[in-house]
């Protein structure tokens, strides 16, 4: 070997022992000391509000729901008409006298008495009545009567009532029909010839009624009508002949009927 070529092997050597010295001597570097440093912690203020994450909506369905068959609508059932009103010629051939909207002018006379303790033997009376059928069964009516209710001797009680009433007329399968009515109004109470300076004065009162009539043809009837009435009296008044009136007294009559239908 020549001398050049192991000054070369030499420094070749001594170069790799120095370079492996200089590695030995470096200290190695470790992962937790390239850890950073903890930074301060945030206050309630600087921290950022959370957001809520919204609630999961129910995910629609997709399948869309069969429809309910059509409902058949029932037929309408028309609705009848109004029967028309029947005129009054085909009313009064149907109820005669009793046809709605037929007027009676009725003249009446009989019998007439008062029910008071010392009233005297009663005697007659006689009066005129309308009526206004306002329909077949039921009837508005007015009356004026004078009914001479009792006599002593010469002297007189008399009773002078103007009234208003409604009656129910019943249609039975004869040819009398009967009624039923409740009216009221004034009644002139008055005394002749006995020598009193009370004569008369006009008092209130009511009264029932029944009665029936028969027509003779289509347009007269014949019938009878009794009524009682309740009259107020006047207390305290004392007559010489018929003595004290009472607070209340009683009258009746019956009275045979004539009535012209229009």
């Amino acid at each position: 070997m020549s001398k050049p070529y192991g000054v070369l092997r030499c420094c070749l050597a001594a170069s790799i022992a120095m370079l492996a010295a200089s590695l030995m001597t470096v200290p190695p570097v470790r992962a937790a000391d390239e850890t950073p440093a903890p930074k301060p912690a945030e206050t309630s203020a600087q921290q950022p509000k959370k957001l809520k994450k919204p609630k999961a909506q129910p995910v629609a369905t997709t399948t869309a729901a069969k429809p309910a068959p059509a409902k058949e609508k029932p037929a309408k059932t028309p609705k009848p008409a109004p029967t028309p009103e029947k005129s009054y010629a085909e009313q009064r051939a149907e109820d005669g006298p009793w046809a709605k909207r037929t007027n009676w002018l009725s003249l009446r006379a009989g019998y007439a008495k008062s029910r008071a303790e010392n009233a005297g033997d009663g005697l007659g009376g006689y009066g005129i009545a309308y009526q206004r059928m306002l329909t077949r069964k039921y009837a508005f009516g007015m009356a004026v009567q004078h009914d001479v209710l009792g006599h002593l001797s010469n002297s007189y009680e008399v009773s002078v009532p103007f009234t208003a009433e409604f009656t129910r007329h019943f249609r039975w399968a004869t040819a009398f029909h009967p009624y039923a009515g409740l009216g009221g109004g004034y009644y002139f109470h008055k005394y002749y010839r006995t020598g009193s300076d009370y004569t008369g004065a006009p008092g209130g009162g009511w009264y029932v009624n029944v009665g029936g009539n028969m027509p003779v043809d289509d347009k007269h009837l014949i019938g009878i009508d009794t009524r009682v009435s309740f009259v107020k009296g006047r207390t305290g008044v004392i007559n010489p002949v018929f003595g004290p009136e009472k607070a209340n007294e009683t009258l009746w009559s019956i009275k045979l009927n004539w009535a012209m239908a229009y």
